[in-house]
């Protein structure tokens, strides 16, 4: 799903959570970037070269540039998609995730802000300045570079975009 606020992904949750009668919410940060590193300690969980993004995830590449020929900050490598791909077009992470990196950026539940006690296991921060964490990515314009494991973006709640989703996180009992 794409062109969703994190107040529809956020409802999203709550909705599927009464409907499976489990716990469900958006990753926290660090969920997140756990899931994505999937083990890895490399830029991306495909390696530090952006090249290598091509065969985990959408990004902007060569099938985009030959589209958009002013964007300058494209990968040479081509994965055959100018905007959103399907899910699971690409090679899963060591945890069996798809589409960690681009095709998508994805919400979190984390409001902005900087990371407060780092010895913290999952720290979630739960008060902010009016903008949620998103993380992954997408297709767009902006150089595949930033399509780290580490890297965060943000948005206020209410935005919605082409290239914002999201994935919900279970809790496992």
């Amino acid at each position: 799903m794409v062109n969703v606020t994190w107040n529809d992904a956020n409802a999203f949750c709550r909705w599927l959570a009464r409907r499976t009668k489990k716990a469900v919410r958006l990753p926290s940060e660090a969920q997140w970037e756990y899931a994505c590193r999937a083990g890895s300690a490399t830029r991306f969980y495909s390696g530090d070269d952006p090249e290598t993004l091509v065969r985990v995830g959408n990004v902007a590449d060569g099938t985009a540039k030959k589209k958009f020929p002013d964007w300058d900050s494209t990968i040479a490598a081509e994965d055959g998609y100018v905007f959103t791909a399907p899910v699971g077009q690409f090679r899963a992470n060591r945890f069996g995730l798809y589409d960690m990196h681009g095709n998508v950026w994805e919400w979190c539940q984390d409001w902005l802000g900087p990371y407060g006690d780092l010895s913290a296991k999952d720290p979630v921060r739960v008060k902010g300045k009016g903008v949620r964490v998103m993380r992954g990515g997408s297709w767009g314009k902006r150089t595949p570079k930033i399509c780290s494991s580490a890297l965060r973006f943000s948005g206020v709640p209410q935005s919605r975009d082409l290239d914002v989703g999201f994935r919900v996180s279970f809790r496992l009992e």
